[in-house]
């Protein structure tokens, strides 16, 4: 299975500011002092040699993550991502029939706001299975095309479309993939997915807090999370940020730490970012959450890393 990720800001889209360049290059040309950069192959090499923070920037999109195994595709959320995805698809299977599993976390606008934008659903060749558990998905889907909104209605699209209402606790398999949903803690509900293949697992848990839950709840989300190769974890807010918030629907790295080692998670991966924190701010609580791992859990092997887009995970 190959996790590949087209969008994992939330809220809102935001793209890096030209001051947020700026500190990059500058941080760049700090640390390039000294060293032969006489040509290209140098210059190159040099660029490949230092943190990938300074020569990337984790991305602007809203949430959408996609899961390739062999010949079937598994798309989790709809943001503002899923424009770059469809354009990828279109470019390597444009003319031919594509299916597409899309499953929706849930339905606010940053996880939805992609879908008009997305060139296969415009294609009579392209067969789109929504997986979800809101009874009015495509009326809601629907609403956001409405032409006091957006110029192209439902409607209009080509491809066929069929709508999946899962029920809490259903086992679905698709090909040779196992998923499972799980109910989060978010405002208007939301939605987590884990899927398994040959011993391998991944879970897409965007969109939850873990605060003032009782323990029978917290165990039961261990229970969902346990062993998985891969977590996707809403981490927004610092711990700090996160009492403040409380009832917002959403978390932090240190809670998923907590969780993630409880639940033996191999790799946690940090998605959901503010809109309202930078690069460097974001990287600042990715280090947060590893010095914390290091203090509470020395002898935890968990691995925790920042969503990325364009980033791939293998599993």
């Amino acid at each position: 299975m190959v996790v590949r990720f087209w969008g994992v800001r939330g809220s809102i889209p935001s793209p890096p500011k030209s001051s947020e360049l700026q500190e990059k290059l500058l941080r760049i040309l700090e640390i390039s002092q000294g060293i032969d950069l006489s040509t290209s192959e140098k210059r190159k090499k040099f660029l490949e040699s230092i943190e990938e923070k300074y020569t990337t920037f984790l991305g602007g999109n809203t949430p959408c993550v996609e899961l390739q195994s062999e010949s079937t595709r598994l798309i989790f959320d709809m943001g503002s991502g899923l424009r770059d995805l469809g354009r990828e698809i279109m470019h390597t299977h444009g003319g031919r029939d594509i299916e597409l599993h899309m499953f929706v976390g849930h339905t606010h606008w940053d996880h939805i706001q992609g879908f008009p934008f997305f060139i296969p659903a415009y294609s009579p060749k392209t067969t789109i299975n929504f997986y979800h558990r809101h009874p009015e998905l495509k009326s809601r889907l629907e609403g956001q095309q409405q032409f006091q909104y957006f110029p192209v209605s439902l409607d209009i699209m080509l491809s066929k479309r069929i709508y999946n209402e899962l029920t809490e606790g259903q086992v679905l398999q698709i090909s040779d993939l196992t998923v499972r949903n799980i109910e989060l803690n978010h405002p208007g509900k939301a939605y987590g997915y884990r899927v398994e293949k040959d011993g391998k697992s991944f879970v897409y848990a965007s969109d939850s807090e873990y605060s003032n839950l009782p323990s029978e709840r917290i165990k039961k989300y261990i229970e969902f999370y346990q062993g998985a190769d891969v977590l996707i974890f809403d981490a927004p807010y610092s711990f700090s940020e996160e009492i403040e918030k409380i009832n917002w629907g959403h978390s932090s790295a240190i809670i998923g730490t907590d969780l993630a080692v409880e639940a033996k998670v191999k790799k946690l991966v940090l998605f959901h970012h503010a809109p309202e924190n930078d690069d460097e701010e974001v990287n600042r609580l990715l280090n947060t959450a590893l010095n914390y791992k290091n203090r509470n859990y020395p002898d935890s092997e968990l691995n925790i890393i920042l969503a990325r887009e364009g980033s791939d995970i293998i599993i």
